[in-house]
């Protein structure tokens, strides 16, 4: 027999499936996600008893926390790349949207935009 010789549909020296052999039967829909469900389903009970008070405690006595809290929920990393953004037609657009909305106008600008790397 070669090395690569099939057990159970599998090569004997690296133990991966060989390409062609039928599949087993697998793992039941959902067992692996079990545990995550149950989780999240304790957790929004947690919430619906303690959360706003939970919040409350967290921000009066433990502001640190209560700090490293709101970041964890923030992304990492923001990518804003507004080099091709025209101002003009932005501030254009936005003052029609607010019109077309019949929102209050506009509020003027207090000094001019900057210009930066000549853009």
């Amino acid at each position: 027999m070669s090395e690569t010789s099939t057990v159970e549909g599998r090569d004997s020296k690296s133990g991966r499936f060989l390409s062609g052999c039928k599949p087993g039967p697998g793992r039941k829909v959902g067992s692996r996600n079990q545990l995550a469900s149950d989780f999240v389903r304790d957790l929004a009970s947690a919430w619906q008893q303690h959360g706003i008070q939970a919040l409350d405690d967290c921000a009066t006595k433990e502001p640190a926390t209560f700090c490293k809290i709101i970041a964890s929920l923030l992304p990492r990393h923001v990518d804003l790349n507004l080099s091709s953004v025209d101002v003009s037609e932005f501030a254009q657009r936005f003052a029609t949207a607010i019109e077309l909305l019949g929102n209050a106008e506009a509020p003027i600008p207090r000094r001019p935009l900057k210009v930066i790397n000549g853009r």
